[in-house]
């Protein structure tokens, strides 16, 4: 019989789970003492069936344990293998990891139908890490413009955390080595609860900007006159541009003369490859998306002035009581992976949507500006909107109704 499979999730999600078994690591097969004989001879009628059980039992956990899944492509049900192909590193503790899977799936199930294009807005994989049995979700950056997405090949910024078991085993491996994922799972559907509303904020903390990119790719690939603005918060600038050795520490901003966040354009100096990626982002969409960016070892972050002047932006939009994808107070309970069949109980009349503030990142940030995720059944849930989200709340209740808080 395997050990159960523990699920670790990111910081930016999610809800735990465990699994009878995993492939192709599975664990040793412990034989209950009960099922061991004995040389005494008043026991051996006991012996020899228990012997015959623990036989048994060895041939059903070899088969399990090695026979080949079914799946050789990316799936929801199993762990199947990737190779790294390319590994870009940004900082000492975070890189950009190229992976493509061993066998070629002319249908992946993260495409459209016949089509280039990503199927969700926000989704996600899960990573195995077969040392100490955990997964954990990542998500994979959105694909630049015409790169070839039928072939397989996904990336992911990753950056090694203290503590962190998966991060840090990802972060040893080198290009040639192989991985183990599952997937795709789906996230919010923020296209449906953005509706006819047109503005997003996402508040990204570290390598939860990914989760941002792909929301700002989504939205902004839809409908042209919609516009989000992404706060990135980092720990250090390298995660964002390169620094010159032996060169000025001074940043490609002026912080000591304005101690606040500075805007990113598309120009930006010695990027690293997470700046690359973003400034390509920026020069595709212009004006309709802002990029700002605080370093936290130069001393700026986001205050709540910054948050409420982003929030100013937003639309008016209806109340929506009763609504799985618009009411406030039904995400209380709700999950980052929800039922692909939530529907949306607002009347076409009305024109629903909402604007959307969406925080991710470490659960410390994910508290402080929208508040704590929480616990119920084994569930991972929104929880109530607190942190600095709340506050403004508070002072404006206008926004709790013109805007929809989603924590990832």
């Amino acid at each position: 019989m395997t050990a159960p499979f523990r699920i670790i999730l990111r910081s930016s999600c999610k809800w735990t789970s465990k699994y009878s078994s995993i492939q192709p690591h599975a664990p040793i097969l412990r034989i209950p003492k009960r099922f061991l004989c004995t040389t005494h001879t008043h026991k051996e009628a006991r012996a020899f069936p228990s012997i015959f059980i623990a036989i048994g039992l060895i041939g059903t956990a070899t088969y399990y344990v090695l026979a080949p899944t079914s799946h050789k492509t990316l799936n929801s049900d199993s762990f199947i293998p990737y190779t790294i192909t390319s590994r870009q590193p940004i900082s000492p503790t975070s890189a950009i990891f190229t992976i493509s899977p061993h066998h070629h799936d002319p249908l992946l199930p993260y495409l459209l139908p016949n089509s280039k294009e990503w199927k969700y807005p926000l989704w996600s994989v899960e990573f195995k890490q077969p040392e100490v049995q955990i997964a954990r979700h990542y998500t994979p950056l959105p694909p630049a413009d015409g790169e070839n997405t039928k072939d397989g090949t996904l990336s992911f910024y990753i950056r090694a955390i203290g503590g962190g078991e998966m991060s840090t085993y990802l972060n040893r491996l080198g290009v040639g080595r192989d991985v183990y994922l599952r997937g795709p799972h789906k996230g919010f559907d923020v296209l449906k609860r953005l509706g006819e509303q047109k503005n997003v904020v996402f508040l990204a903390g570290g390598t939860g900007v990914v989760p941002g990119m792909q929301v700002a790719k989504a939205v902004l690939e839809r409908d042209a006159t919609t516009s989000v603005e992404l706060l990135w918060a980092v720990r250090k600038r390298e995660e964002l541009q390169q620094c010159r050795q032996g060169g000025s520490t001074k940043p490609w901003w002026d912080f000591w003369s304005t101690a606040a966040p500075a805007e990113l354009t598309a120009e930006v100096e010695e990027p690293s490859a997470m700046g690359k990626q973003l400034a390509r982002m920026k020069a595709r969409y212009g004006e309709r998306l802002t990029i700002r960016v605080a370093v936290d070892e130069e001393r700026t972050r986001f205050t709540e002035r910054d948050i409420g002047d982003a929030l100013a932006c937003g639309g008016r939009a209806l109340p929506s009581p009763g609504c799985q994808l618009h009411d406030q107070c039904l995400h209380v309970h709700a999950s980052e992976f929800e039922d692909p069949d939530t529907k949306c109980q607002c009347s076409p009349a009305d024109r629903p949507g909402k604007n959307l503030l969406m925080v991710s990142g470490p659960d410390g940030f994910i508290a402080y500006y929208a508040g704590d995720k929480k616990w119920i059944g084994g569930t991972l849930t929104q929880g109530t909107v607190g942190g600095v989200a709340g506050v403004l709340q508070r002072k404006n209740p206008v926004l709790a109704n013109d805007w929809l808080v989603l924590k990832l």
